[in-house]
């Protein structure tokens, strides 16, 4: 008689682990995450580097118009010079329309003398109730680029008191490959006059006697 066999037992199939898989999976988010926040820092530090470097070099760009001396104290009804520099920076400048204020009754302009930066008198200048305007060329066809001497102003002091020459809004400066007005600064000079001192006479001497 044969001995019936015992039923095949059936291996139990693994069962799924989610926990470890869950906490690998984290780690790998949270570098993920990090690595996109320090390459958008790294974009923003580089993007904010250019702006200051792009701010930096159009502080530098522009013809700069300085008259000197920024201050002067002269006496009443002497004359002397106010010398009218250009420095054109990056710009190669081309013509300068210049219109420069004062106050008639504390100085008068004698005379404006062209510089060697810019010879050729385009417009004569003109004289008109403390204003004087001049429009002043390069020597064609090469325009001037670097710092000089724009012009010189023989001036007068007329009372005492202080007066300021300035550059108005109507100046203007004409550089090659620039459409609009190229003056980017400008300094003006306060002039002081000051009264004539009179000496007083000296006292004779006495006269010693004998």
């Amino acid at each position: 008689m044969d001995t019936p066999s015992e039923p095949a037992v059936l291996p139990t199939p693994p069962q799924e682990v989610s926990a470890p898989v869950s906490r690998r999976r984290f780690p790998v988010i949270h570098l993920l995450v990090a690595l996109i926040l320090i390459g958008g820092l790294g974009v923003g530090l580089v993007a904010l580097s250019l702006s200051q470097d792009i701010r930096s070099k159009a502080g530098n760009d522009g013809t700069v118009l300085t008259l000197l001396p920024a201050a002067k104290t002269q006496t009443v009804g002497e004359k002397f010079s106010v010398v009218i520099t250009m420095n054109t920076k990056t710009d190669a400048i081309s013509a300068v329309e210049l219109h420069l204020s004062y106050d008639p009754t504390a100085i008068q302009i004698v005379s404006f003398t062209p510089g060697t930066q810019l010879p050729v008198i385009l417009v004569p200048e003109t004289h008109s109730n403390g204003a004087i305007a001049v429009t002043l060329a390069a020597n064609p066809p090469t325009p001037f680029k670097g710092a000089g001497v724009l012009g010189i102003l023989t001036v007068k002091a007329l009372t005492a008191k202080q007066s300021t020459i300035s550059f108005t809004g109507a100046t203007q400066v004409a550089a090659l490959g620039k459409n609009t007005n190229a003056l980017a600064s400008k300094t003006d000079s306060i002039i002081t006059g000051v009264a004539t001192v009179i000496p007083s006479p000296k006292p004779p001497r006495p006269i010693r006697k004998l």
